[in-house]
C-alpha cells in the first residue's frame, strides 16, 4: 500500500466517511503495522477534540443568539425595573416605617441602616469596577 493510498484511508475512516470496505483495509494494516494503529489512534483522539471545540462553539454561539436578541434584552431591562423598584419600595417603606417607629430598638435601626449602606457600598464598588475595567478591555469584542 502507498503512503497516498494510507492517508487517504486514514482521512475518511477519521471523517467517518470511509465504506466498510475501506475501514476494513485500513483496519488490516493497523493490526499488522502498529505504527500505522498509533497514528490512527492520534488522529482520531484529534478529532474527537476539535469535534469537542466545535460543539462548544455552537453552544455558544446559540447562547450569544439569545443574549442578544431584542425581545430577551426587552425582558431583562422590565425585569431588572421591577425588581429595583420592588426592592426601593420595599427597604424604603421599611426604613421609613422603622426610622417613624418610636418603639423600634436603636440597634435594629442601626443594623438596618448598616445592612443597606453596606449593600449600596458594595453596589457601587462593583459598578465602578465595571466602568472602568470595560473601557480598557480588549478583548470585549471577542466571542468565547
Amino acid at each position: 500500500m502507498t503512503d497516498e493510498r494510507r492517508a487517504e484511508l486514514m482521512v475518511k475512516v477519521v471523517d467517518d466517511v470511509a465504506t466498510p470496505a475501506e475501514r476494513e483495509e485500513l483496519m488490516q494494516l493497523a493490526v499488522s503495522d502498529p505504527s500505522v494503529r498509533q497514528e490512527l489512534d492520534q488522529h482520531l483522539a484529534l478529532k474527537a477534540a476539535t469535534d469537542g471545540w466545535v460543539a462548544r462553539l455552537q453552544v455558544d454561539l446559540a447562547e450569544d443568539r439569545q443574549r442578544d436578541d431584542p425581545l430577551t434584552r426587552s425582558f431583562t431591562t422590565l425585569g431588572l425595573v421591577l425588581l429595583l423598584g420592588a426592592m426601593a419600595l420595599l427597604v424604603g417603606g421599611g426604613m421609613t416605617e422603622l426610622v417613624l417607629d418610636e418603639t423600634a430598638p436603636l440597634w435594629l435601626k442601626a443594623g438596618l441602616a448598616s445592612l443597606i449602606g453596606g449593600g449600596l457600598v458594595l453596589l457601587a464598588g462593583v459598578v465602578r469596577w465595571r466602568l472602568v475595567t470595560q473601557a480598557d478591555d480588549s478583548y470585549t469584542e471577542v466571542v468565547r
